[in-house]
């Protein structure tokens, strides 16, 4: 399976005067990753499937995405997304979509980055760039260090080395 993993654009800041589900994208973020969604688009993306977590910042960059690729697909909120996701719930998430080919999760870190590690094996860690996307080839059976890098997008940038990437 191919599997994009995307964290959510620039979001304005917490405050005490709106909640964090309620958190939306600033212009720099959804400007930053109308970029990252060209640059996926121009590396051939086409899910079959877009999952986001409901939370709003990252509803509002699937929508981006999904505008950018001309998607006409089902664009899911699904609550295993939310702050908190790891192997567990990602898991039998992903057991639910076995005919899907290329499937997009755009959700939040620390919880991205934890899974992109879990699936790559790196004891270092991963941490993504708001409005990044990566591209794995994984098999759900097997999730935990069996992942092939294929490419980290960032804006306008490609970066196609697992190491380059890993930095």
């Amino acid at each position: 399976m191919k599997l994009i993993l995307i964290r959510h654009a620039e979001a304005i800041e917490r405050g005490a005067d709106i909640i964090d589900a309620c958190r939306y994208l600033t212009p720099a973020g959804r400007e930053f990753f109308r970029k990252t969604a060209r640059t996926m688009r121009d590396h051939g993306v086409i899910p079959d499937l877009i999952l986001t977590s409901p939370l709003l910042r990252a509803v509002q960059t699937a929508d981006i995405l999904a505008e950018s690729l001309a998607y006409n697909g089902e664009l899911m909120a699904v609550d295993a997304l939310e702050p908190g996701c790891d192997l567990a719930k990602i898991k039998p998430l992903l057991d639910q979509y076995p005919h899907v080919n290329e499937l997009v999760i755009v959700g939040h870190e620390p919880d991205l980055g934890s899974l992109v590690s879990a699936f790559l094996g790196l004891p270092q860690g991963f941490t993504f760039k708001k409005g990044s996307a990566v591209r794995l080839n994984v098999k759900p059976a097997d999730l935990r260090g069996n992942a092939v890098f294929k490419w980290l997008a960032s804006g306008r940038k490609l970066i196609t080395s697992r190491e380059e990437a890993c930095r």
